[in-house]
């Protein structure tokens, strides 16, 4: 449902999933849907709550990475924040995944 751009089916289904699983990618795809309704302080709400629930994960953090380079939601000092943590987190595994999300927060840095 957040592929097709139904966020707000997404969120509703998600909910329901959270009441069975803890499992925080449930909450980073309703992060991510609030975040594309323009729900931004929601968006980070479950963003942080994702990062919370597991905190050696870089995902997370890299979302939040996004959500504050956004234009209408620009927020500098959580960006560095956000950015240090996954620039210099050392994940489990090394993996083309992170490397890839290291680049993308390196462009968006500049």
């Amino acid at each position: 449902l957040h592929k097709l751009k139904e966020y707000d089916n997404s969120t509703r289904i998600l909910e329901e999933a959270m009441t069975h699983s803890n499992d925080p990618m449930i909450l980073n795809i309703i992060g991510k849907n609030y975040q594309a309704l323009g729900d931004y302080e929601k968006a980070e709400e479950y963003l942080i709550r994702s990062t919370h629930r597991l905190p050696g994960r870089i995902y997370p953090y890299y979302l939040l990475v996004k959500l504050y380079a956004e234009s209408e939601y620009c927020q500098p000092e959580k960006l560095k924040y956000a950015a240090e943590i996954v620039l210099t987190k050392e994940p489990k595994v090394q993996s083309t995944a992170v490397r890839e999300m290291r680049e993308e927060v390196k462009k968006l840095l500049k």
